[in-house]
C-alpha cells in the first residue's frame, strides 16, 4: 500500500519542496517583469510600484493574491 503523501503530489509527496519554491519565485519575477513593461508603456506614475506589488502578491499569496492584485491593476491602470 502507498503512503498517503505519495497519493497527493501537491503535499510534496512527489514534488520536491525546493523545486516548488523555485517555481513560485520564478513566476513572481515573470509577473513583475511583465507588469513593469505594461505599466511603463501606459506611462503610469509608478511602474516599479505596480511591478513590485504584483510580484509580491504573486509570491506571498499565490493565485488568490495575484488575481486580487491583477483586478486592482486592471481597474486602475488598464481600463480606460
Amino acid at each position: 500500500m502507498l503512503p498517503d503523501a505519495a497519493l497527493v503530489p501537491l503535499q510534496f509527496g512527489l514534488i520536491d519542496p525546493g523545486l516548488f519554491g523555485l517555481l513560485n519565485v520564478l513566476v513572481a519575477v515573470v509577473v513583475g517583469y511583465f507588469t513593469y513593461q505594461d505599466a511603463k508603456t501606459r506611462r503610469t506614475d509608478s511602474p516599479k510600484l505596480w511591478a513590485g506589488g504584483m510580484a509580491l502578491a504573486s509570491l506571498l499569496l499565490n493565485l488568490l493574491g495575484f488575481l486580487l492584485a491583477f483586478a486592482v491593476y486592471y481597474l486602475v491602470v488598464i481600463r480606460d
